[in-house]
């Protein structure tokens, strides 16, 4: 279950013009890339997809928390990020 902090939230919201409830678009996305990171002392989790109801790369980042997944941030792809998805599916 994506959960995450209602004030984290309406930040990004503010910041990116999305929703953490959108989160799931990325998560479950079938063609997403995932890269784990370390920032802060703690293991996190990028996963970049296309996601067709925005017509653009998203970013998810995120921490595994138990049976939890906990939103950190949800925004436009980088271009390094849209690269990086982009070569990952030119090698299937």
């Amino acid at each position: 279950m994506i959960v995450w902090d209602e004030k984290k939230r309406e930040i990004n919201l503010k910041k990116h013009d999305l929703d953490f409830a959108a989160a799931y678009l990325v998560y479950d996305n079938p063609q997403k890339v995932t890269v784990s990171v370390i920032r802060n002392n703690e293991d996190r989790n990028m996963d970049v997809a296309l996601v067709s109801l925005f017509d653009r790369v998203l970013a998810f980042v995120y921490v595994v928390r138990g049976e939890d997944i906990r939103a950190i941030s949800l925004r436009p792809a980088s271009r390094e990020e849209r690269e990086f998805y982009a070569e990952a599916h030119r090698q299937d």
